[in-house]
């Protein structure tokens, strides 16, 4: 995991940046109250016609559906104080998106956040995926998506974004199995 402020990485979650000293805290002043969302697409911005707000709402609902233990939220804001980055991580830290319960290393989620009039995006997920997607699986899915985000075609980016994941944890999900049958036909060779 990388620091969303300095980019540093993160061997291992904790509290404060070791790099720039960022802590929840100090995001918790600088962005205030956490906003009104729902769980899979929020539109602060109203920029999304309600037709694609459905098709987008559906896309994740077949996302988690495929992958129940994980929640992929989207969110679009505007006019912050801060980097989205800084915003996305600490929306996905106080905004409380998936289960109430899940955190740290029980954390499967996803959340997409995006800055409409910068046209920016970050992806950051949860401790528990980090086993599973590195930094360059998000950068992948970022860099698909962000020539629509340039032009402002966030639908078609966020359908990117959320399309490029699915076909990744799809893969991820086959490689598991194929360890789990490997290791099972080594321990019963029958």
């Amino acid at each position: 995991m990388k620091c969303p402020s300095c980019l540093g990485t993160l061997s291992t979650p904790t509290p404060q940046c070791p790099h720039c000293k960022l802590t929840l805290r100090r995001l918790d002043v600088k962005f205030g109250a956490v906003p009104r969302h729902s769980s899979l697409l929020t539109d602060r911005t109203g920029r999304l016609p309600a037709r694609e707000v459905k098709t987008l709402r559906d896309l994740l609902r077949s996302f988690n559906g495929k992958f129940p233990q994980s929640l992929f939220s989207v969110f679009l804001t505007n006019q912050l104080p801060g980097s989205i980055w800084e915003y996305t991580f600490w929306m996905a830290n106080r905004g409380r998106f998936g289960n109430v319960h899940t955190e740290a290393g029980d954390n499967f989620d996803l959340l997409l956040g995006i800055e409409v009039e910068a046209r920016s995006a970050a992806l950051v997920i949860g401790y528990g995926l980090e086993r599973y997607l590195d930094e360059r699986d998000l950068e992948r899915a970022l860099a698909g998506a962000s020539g629509a985000f340039s032009v402002a075609d966030f639908a078609r980016g966020i359908r990117i974004c959320v399309e490029l994941l699915t076909e990744r944890m799809k893969n991820v999900v086959k490689d598991l199995e194929e360890t789990a049958q490997t290791a099972a036909a080594k321990v019963d060779p029958l």
